[in-house]
């Protein structure tokens, strides 16, 4: 079966579309797949919901949307089951859609709502019948001018008051129009003071465990309230391009600003007391004046660590260390590592090394893709400038960085960071405390905004191969 949509209000109401696409956008954005007015539907965030299709069954999942998504009355968290005749809101006030599964020989396509019929033309008035006495040429000059007169004087008039109704009606429409301008500009103002109102207790909440996550958060809020400004000042003056574009930017900035707040509610302490003694820095010498550091992080107190495979291996996977030395954190004690295995595939590596009574390690790996979702909170423990970083003597000092989860694909992890960039090898943790993913590098024109991550999937599959 295939999803059959009919939107039944708003803008839009009475379009019904048909896919047969495992995966259906729904928003107000351009390339979104059953698109809702980006004038009119301001419930409706750019990228608001999505249908997916698992095995046999039908899912709506929100995105991160401003107002929420509703199925039949309740607001959801998460993926929510879709039954035939199901209804989906989006947003408290926003339009609705009904949901009815058809089978998948129904034809895909958009449908519009049926046209307003013409209305019927009147009938027009019958002629007057001719007089039965023949009168004079001078009398019949007079009644032909007499009807032209009249004709004429009939045709100013009806003119005239014609005239009449357009400049009431443009009147009535430039009031309406100030009116509902009035109306969305007071909504957008309402819903940036929640925002911004949201965001100063997140702030308030996150107490400077976080700094670098703290001024992301100031960032993005005067973002949001400079798009508010400009949006409001492009309504006002009617350019409808420029209002369309400021409202996508807006959208997205409040929506990035919302992940930020859910970032602001974890107990980073606590991540970072469970498991930063279980995060080492790495020297790794591969020839005279030829040492590079990188961080690693024990998952069995055996004393087997994971790290990246360009750390110990060098950027072509392929170079073999002389020496590696491992200092774990809050240490002054220096190690000696060896390389037990890397993978081919991904960028991690395993060392290991001896230390009488084991090492401290990670709380554990969540190695469930399913689990991570857009704008899902994450902490980076590493050590991102090595040996440059401040320390107390000879005791190695970790580094917290928080971020968020801003896409998830099968060999790549994502985040957006609100810190300093992550040391190669650095664990990624999820709000529970678990590892979701091992930092490899970033994206160099974000100034270490943008950093990726292997999946822990694939540190699970490679330690299956150590004994």
């Amino acid at each position: 079966m295939k999803p059959q949509l009919r939107i039944l209000t708003g803008a839009r109401a009475g379009h019904t579309a048909v896919f047969s696409k495992s995966s259906i956008a729904l928003g107000r954005a351009e390339d979104a797949d059953l698109r809702f007015d980006p004038e009119t539907d301001l419930d409706t965030s750019a990228r608001h919901a999505a249908l997916l299709k698992k095995g046999d069954m039908w899912f709506v999942r929100d995105q991160g949307s401003t107002n929420g998504t509703f199925v039949n009355g309740h607001r959801i968290k998460g993926d929510v089951k879709l039954d035939d005749t199901d209804q989906i809101r989006l947003g408290s006030d926003g339009p609705t859609i009904e949901v009815r599964l058809v089978p998948d020989a129904t034809a895909d396509g958009v449908v519009q709502s049926a046209p307003e019929r013409p209305r019927t033309p009147q009938s027009p008035v019958r002629p007057t019948s001719a007089t039965r006495s023949r009168p004079s040429t001078t009398q019949r000059i007079r009644i032909e001018v007499g009807k032209q007169t009249r004709k004429h004087r009939m045709v100013i008039g009806v003119l005239a008051a014609a005239l009449v109704v357009v400049a009431g009606a443009l009147v009535a429409q430039n009031r309406l129009q100030e009116r509902r301008r009035a109306a969305e500009i007071a909504a957008l103002r309402a819903q940036t003071d929640s925002v911004i109102a949201a965001s100063e207790q997140a702030l308030q909440a996150l107490q400077g465990e976080v700094e670098g996550l703290g001024a992301r958060l100031r960032l993005s809020r005067s973002e949001v309230d400079r798009l508010q400004g400009e949006l409001a000042a492009a309504l006002r003056s009617g350019d409808g391009n420029l209002a369309a574009s400021l409202r996508r930017q807006l959208d997205a900035a409040s929506q990035s600003l919302g992940f930020q707040q859910v970032a602001a509610q974890v107990d980073y302490r606590g991540i970072a007391d469970r498991n930063q003694r279980a995060v080492a820095l790495i020297w790794v010498e591969f020839g005279p004046q030829e040492v590079y550091n990188g961080t690693a992080f024990a998952v069995r107190s055996d004393g087997v660590l994971i790290t990246n495979r360009h750390v110990v291996a060098g950027e072509s996977g392929t170079r073999r260390p002389n020496r590696i030395a491992v200092r774990f954190a809050d240490s002054d004690q220096t190690w000696h590592g060896r390389v037990l295995t890397y993978s081919r595939n991904v960028d991690l590596a395993v060392i290991k090394v001896d230390v009488r009574g084991g090492v401290p390690t990670v709380q554990g790996l969540n190695a469930r893709p399913d689990t991570l979702h857009q704008g899902d909170p994450v902490a980076v423990i590493g050590f991102p400038l090595g040996t440059e970083l401040p320390m107390s003597g000879d005791v190695v000092r970790t580094s917290f960085t928080a971020g968020s989860v801003s896409k998830s694909l099968p060999e790549v992890l994502q985040i957006d960071g609100y810190g300093a960039e992550g040391a190669s090898g650095s664990p990624i943790f999820d709000r529970s405390g678990q590892v979701i993913g091992v930092l490899y590098g970033g994206r160099v024109e974000s100034g270490g905004r943008v950093v990726f991550g292997v999946p822990s999937q694939h540190v699970a599959q490679l330690l299956q191969t150590v004994p």
